[in-house]
């Protein structure tokens, strides 16, 4: 599903540039606007979300999950929706121009681009919590392939549920880096009410690297 509203905060751009309460002047702000601008033209956001049952492994649709932590992510839960979305093709081509004209233009571009794949990531969240409110149920945080000891490996088999290849576009290199790049994969949990999952938010509390979190130790979360 594509969506033109989507915005990109500038704060969200300075935090994935590496920000920590620096002064800005009125100049570096007027570029951090006009290059999320650059951004927002050339994205075409799009997502798709399908839900399956949980089988036990756990599995969907066949698929058996690896490792302990999305097993641990999963636990209780009767539903697990998956969920993609991307930018598309046209922004790696903007970046490409930038960079050969200014490196730091193409690092604001490159930010911009981040926080409007997260705002993305998050829309479809938000369709997913509509869905699992829809019937009775509440909805735990995104959770992707490489997160923990939930294998890269899967990433194949996680895109391929959806079919994210022929519904937005997003193929996989033989190192398992997606195609376009400014796109996220993820799985949510569809739990019973009465279970009192949190609702929505990070992994930061069950992620392994959450102790040497540069981002965890500035009071910030990595957007996973």
């Amino acid at each position: 599903m594509p969506d033109s509203e989507l915005k990109i905060e500038r704060s969200e751009v300075l935090r994935y540039l590496g920000y920590r309460g620096q002064a800005l002047t009125p100049e570096l702000e007027a570029q951090i606007d006009d290059v999320s601008q650059m951004c927002l033209e050339a994205a075409k956001p799009r997502w798709a979300f399908e839900v399956f049952p949980v089988e036990p492994g756990p599995a969907l649709r066949g698929v058996r999950l690896l490792g302990e932590d999305i097993r641990r992510h999963l636990a209780g839960a009767t539903h697990c929706a998956v969920m993609a979305a991307t930018l598309g093709f046209e922004v790696e081509r903007v970046m490409l121009r930038l960079g050969q004209r200014s490196t730091f233009s193409e690092m604001i571009f490159n930010a911009a681009c981040t926080a409007l794949i997260e705002a993305a990531a998050d829309a479809c969240d938000g369709q997913i919590r509509d869905y699992a409110r829809a019937r009775g149920l509440v909805t735990g945080y995104r959770y992707s392939p490489g997160y923990g000891d939930f294998p890269l490996e899967q990433q194949r088999a996680v895109l391929g549920l959806i079919a994210a290849d022929t519904r937005l576009g997003i193929t996989l290199t033989d190192s398992l880096l997606m195609l376009p790049k400014k796109s996220v994969s993820a799985l949510v949990g569809l739990y019973p009410e009465e279970l009192g999952v949190k609702r929505g938010g990070s992994s930061c509390e069950r992620c392994e690297n959450r102790d040497s979190c540069a981002f965890r130790k500035e009071g910030y979360g990595c957007g996973g």
